[in-house]
């Protein structure tokens, strides 16, 4: 099995794949994106829009790991090896926890459902440029260099939103 720790970079004690937690946040800015019912939505359904991509990512990635483990393995993994797979995916619910946020504050403080989608995206964006602005940093970016690579994260967010807007039916 891969070293869980190789990839990892540990933030106020977390530790976190950058990889993977901004692979799910895009997943789950398109799919926000894309959807068009939120107006229509209650708190409770759409935590669920918000929750069900991150799951399904989650998912993915241990099922391809698994898959992968067994094929260089050659042989059936002990339980120890699906645990340890199983428990490498957990931190990737974290990709659901700004929008979950936001639409906790929404509903809070009385906000339109369809702003707070619109919030829920930004907050991807923003999302993704400070996994952007802490890989550049961990990687001894300054001045300039950690600015844009900061702000690649802003344009990664921004194509998202602007493809997902494109490719809606009007």
């Amino acid at each position: 099995m891969p070293d869980p720790q190789s990839h990892d970079v540990r933030v106020a004690g977390v530790a976190l794949d950058i990889e993977r937690l901004a692979y799910a946040t895009v997943v789950v800015m398109a799919v926000l994106a894309a959807y068009q019912g939120w107006a229509k939505l209650s708190f409770v359904s759409a935590a669920l829009v918000v929750v069900s991509p991150v799951l399904a990512v989650a998912l993915a990635h241990a099922f391809s790991e698994l898959l992968q483990e067994h094929a260089v393995h050659q042989r059936t993994l002990t339980r120890a090896e699906w645990a340890a797979a199983v428990r490498r995916q957990l931190h990737l619910l974290l990709a659901a926890l700004p929008p979950l946020v936001v639409l906790s504050i929404g509903r809070a403080g009385s906000i339109e459902v369809a702003r707070t989608g619109a919030v829920v995206e930004l907050t991807g964006m923003v999302t993704l440029m400070f996994l952007s602005a802490l890989a550049c940093r961990r990687a001894g970016f300054r001045g300039w260099k950690l600015v844009l690579g900061t702000l690649a994260g802003g344009v990664v967010g921004l194509t998202v939103i602007a493809l997902q807007i494109a490719l809606k039916p009007h």
